[in-house]
């Protein structure tokens, strides 16, 4: 538990994901955060204006993650495409480890019922298509071939999420599927 002095807009938005992850968007309260970091709801008036701030601090925090760092992190060197995209994969699978596969999954099981949540998700989902379409078309697949490519290596990215911890999907599995899509002609 965190003295109250100490709490951040940073410990308010990690707890909501806690909740968010443990017990769905409904489990998303001011009066749950404020019992699980042992501070009055004053303490969270403090950082955001409203529940409805905090949520957007939340989507917003995803979004960098799962897209612009994400991508960022992956393709921190020069490399081949091939071997970019198998770093995105790698980079998902070291989030997956401290349990940002659980956000993101109840992230989008969130964006189900909320459009303003679904938004935020389609960008972040077409951030990834991009950088995954980018990388088909250096490696030599052209228009739409690059573009369909990319959506099933992002749908197999995807699915390695949701099935956090599966162990049918290891690095090396991964590595045949994105062989494959870049393989023209398959």
């Amino acid at each position: 538990m965190a003295p109250k002095h100490s709490l951040t807009p940073d410990d308010w938005i990690k707890t909501a994901f806690r909740l968010l992850a443990d017990a769905g968007p409904r489990a998303i309260r001011v009066d749950l955060m404020c019992k699980a970091l042992g501070v009055t709801k004053g303490s969270f008036y403090w950082h955001f204006d409203d529940l409805a701030a905090l949520k957007a601090a939340m989507i917003e925090r995803w979004r960098q993650a799962a897209a612009r760092d994400l991508i960022a992190s992956a393709t921190q060197t020069e490399l081949a495409p091939r071997d970019l995209i198998i770093g995105l994969f790698e980079e998902v699978q070291k989030r997956q480890a401290k349990g940002g596969a659980l956000a993101e999954t109840a992230l989008r099981q969130w964006a189900g019922a909320d459009p303003a949540v679904l938004k935020l998700v389609r960008e972040a989902d077409n951030e990834r298509l991009a950088f995954l379409t980018t990388q088909m078309r250096a490696a030599g697949l052209t228009g739409g071939e690059a573009r369909s490519r990319a959506a099933f290596v992002y749908a197999a990215l995807i699915g390695m999420e949701q099935l956090a911890g599966e162990p049918a999907l290891t690095p090396s599995n991964m590595a045949g599927i994105i062989d494959a899509a870049l393989t023209p002609g398959v």
